[in-house]
């Protein structure tokens, strides 16, 4: 006899993504010396009907800024996000907040490169939304921001690495 759970039993084991929850390093997150309004926090769904969502217009092309991947699951709502990727965009001519995220959409067809990308997009695409930061600040603002908050999360699970050493070291070392 068929039940509630039988649909899901393939999938299960398809990606179990490493978390770390460590309050140590929340603790320590700041933003010293870093020139942003960290209030402009805002987010958009990602993904609908295997497309980018019209959503993703109003994320500003005018700045640079920290994007972050989160899977937000519906079950209970305002309860429950997975931050799976920290990334970051700067302002230049070719480049800006927007664009950087559209340019991941290649992560869901045949030709990606990132595989924990794909299998973020492709298995739980309808559920990844973008939070994002715009920033007018410089590109060195910019990527300490990411490598603060990519170490403050002990490396998200789509995350190749944690730049700041000692944090890359402790994570490391429990991995």
């Amino acid at each position: 006899m068929e039940t509630l759970y039988d649909p899901v039993r393939s999938h299960i084991g398809d990606f179990r993504p490493q978390i770390t929850l460590c309050p140590e390093l929340w603790e320590k997150f700041n933003l010293e010396g870093i020139d942003v309004d960290y209030s402009k926090w805002d987010h958009v769904k990602m993904i609908e009907s295997g497309n980018l969502s019209e959503e993703i217009n109003r994320i500003p092309s005018d700045y640079g800024g920290i994007y972050v991947y989160a899977i937000v699951p519906p079950v209970i709502p305002t309860c429950g996000v997975y931050l799976m990727y920290i990334g970051k965009a700067t302002k230049t001519q070719s480049e800006n907040l927007r664009a950087r995220v559209r340019a991941y959409k290649k992560q869901f067809g045949k030709k990606y490169n990132r595989s924990k990308l794909h299998t973020l997009f492709t298995q739980w695409g309808e559920y990844v939304y973008v939070y994002y930061l715009p920033m007018d600040s410089s590109a060195e603002d910019i990527k300490e921001l990411e490598d603060r908050l990519i170490a403050a999360y002990g490396k998200p699970p789509c995350n190749k690495e944690v730049l700041i050493k000692s944090v890359k070291d402790a994570v490391d070392a429990v991995l």
